[in-house]
């Protein structure tokens, strides 16, 4: 009977070893080390907007080195690796990994990180936004692109994902004081209209310059994934870990504002 055990027990580890290893792979495919990069880079430029219009541009050394620990990219990563060993199933992993490792799947995250990377500079964004308010909607370009943005939910998606890291964020800033979480909310709530407007504008002006270089089959074929059980599981499994990667900043982010507004007072 002890023999039985362990022989259950070396096949369920050698499954879960199996399992971390798809998971690596799909991360490198991904190129999620490259993300987090970009996520890091964008937390200091929000860090330095904090620090403008909550600390009046006092945080100084103490609130970067906050900010700095906050954004650690390989704890980051491991919100989003977590999300895929338990939103995906084997099969899916499988599938996944074989998209995103095909040239088209590197096309498509080379774009987006690029993309990414290039509309942290505001003039870039600027061009971006204002390719978008002028692309015909009729055009086949801009049709596909709002198919793959309805095929994905990406506007409620991210919406829902911003509020609730706004609210993770206050909660951090007001740890202590205990303030109105139902006046929060309904105050959050209350932008959620024009939070859909600004984000869709996002979306689109960045998506319509991230897939410029891909042509109809290529925009088809992403399509066509993002449609697959495969594909949604893993759409949800992203902002599954990128919600939760969020929250947890956002709430540490409102409260080394806190704690730096505390210590100025000393």
């Amino acid at each position: 009977m002890h023999r039985v055990f362990l022989a259950i027990a070396f096949v369920l580890w050698g499954a879960q070893l199996l399992a971390d290893q798809r998971v690596d792979r799909l991360a490198q495919a991904m190129h999620l080390s490259h993300v987090m990069e970009i996520l890091v880079q964008e937390g200091q430029g929000h860090r330095e907007e904090l620090d403008e219009t909550l600390l009046d541009n006092t945080g100084g050394a103490y609130f970067e080195a906050q900010v700095k620990d906050i954004y650690d990219p390989v704890w980051m990563q491991k919100f989003l690796t977590d999300a895929f060993e338990a939103g995906l199933s084997v099969a899916q992993l499988d599938q996944a990994i074989l998209f995103f490792e095909s040239d088209l799947g590197q096309t498509i995250v080379s774009l987006e990180n690029s993309a990414r990377q290039a509309m942290s500079d505001p003039a870039i964004e600027d061009m971006a936004r204002e390719a978008y308010e002028s692309v015909e909607r009729v055009s086949t370009r801009f049709e596909l692109v709002d198919e793959y943005i309805q095929a994905n939910d990406l506007v409620e998606k991210n919406v829902h994902g911003a509020l609730s890291s706004d609210y993770s964020f206050f909660q951090g800033l007001d740890v202590d004081a205990q303030g109105d979480d139902q006046e929060l909310l309904a105050e959050l709530l209350s932008q959620k209209e024009s939070r859909a407007a600004e984000t869709e504008a996002w979306l689109y002006s960045f998506l319509l310059m991230a897939y410029r270089p891909l042509d109809e089959t290529q925009m088809r074929e992403n399509i066509a994934f993002s449609r697959t059980e495969t594909g949604r599981a893993l759409n949800e499994a992203l902002f599954d870990g990128f919600d939760r990667m969020f929250n947890d900043i956002s709430f540490r982010l409102g409260r080394a504002v806190a704690q730096t507004l505390r210590a100025s007072d000393l």
